[in-house]
């Protein structure tokens, strides 16, 4: 049986410098509540890896939380950019990995097969080995074709919130699964936040149990972020962020936002 869990209970089990994913994509499925019961929980100097970042990644910088930042882009679609995200950057307050999503997901591909590295074609040419450590350009010893070999990038825990999960732990997503998939894969644990319970179907799961360790009921948990069906991103939320945010504190992504 799946360990259940609350919120604050997740945030205990992980601890200052740890290396977390966060799943969904953009402004869908972002597992926010967990992100504030990190924020709330005090949590500091944590190695976060969001594929494509957006509130999960704002709410943890303004909250202090973050000491490096591992991602292919953060922004807020079509609100903009990402205000705290832009900040750090700019000030050199939290160090910037830098990935292409190519890479990126070859680099969590590489953790979850339990490998050194993988090569691939992905950044070739690009000033990206520059960027990142984690990426060099080499040779095949096959072929000797052009490749990028790319570091694995292993996780701590996975943090990812889906529309539903069974009695039995199996996930399910409407729509893209992003780079949830890996990012359970990668990680030495995969905390799971759902909107509810529904009947078993594990032909049609997104994510297999056997990749989950613990669940957390939190039905609206991803918003202001989306969460197909069930909601849509609560635009008004993003604008407000994305207009006060380089000044607001967390409490724009808080309990109000979940109205």
């Amino acid at each position: 049986m799946t360990e259940q869990l609350d919120p604050a209970a997740v945030a205990e089990s992980i601890p200052n410098g740890a290396t977390v994913g966060l799943g969904g994509s953009g402004l869908q499925r972002k597992p926010m509540e967990l992100a504030r019961a990190l924020a709330r929980a005090g949590r500091r100097d944590l190695r976060v890896v969001s594929f494509l970042g957006s509130l999960d990644v704002e709410l943890l910088l303004a909250a202090g939380c973050v000491a490096e930042l591992h991602s292919a882009g953060v922004a807020l679609d079509g609100a903009g950019l990402a205000p705290r995200f832009r900040g750090a950057r700019q000030d050199g307050s939290v160090r910037f990995v830098e990935w292409s999503e190519g890479t990126l997901l070859c680099a969590l591909d590489a953790a979850a097969r339990g490998v050194p590295s993988l090569p691939t074609w992905s950044a070739l040419g690009s000033d990206l080995p520059k960027l990142n450590d984690g990426v060099r350009e080499g040779r095949d010893p096959f072929t000797d074709e052009p490749v990028s070999n790319v570091r694995a990038l292993p996780l701590d825990t996975a943090l990812l919130h889906v529309a539903a999960v069974d009695e039995r732990g199996n996930a399910y997503v409407d729509g893209d699964l992003a780079a949830d998939g890996l990012l359970a894969r990668a990680a030495r644990r995969t905390v799971v936040s759902h909107e509810g319970l529904r009947a078993p179907d594990p032909q049609r799961a997104a994510l297999s149990r056997i990749w989950v360790d613990a669940l957390v009921e939190s039905p609206r948990g991803a918003l202001p972020t989306g969460c197909h069906p069930a909601y849509g991103a609560d635009l008004d939320a993003v604008m407000r962020w994305a207009r006060m945010g380089g000044q607001g504190g967390v409490e724009l992504l808080g309990a109000e936002a979940r109205a």
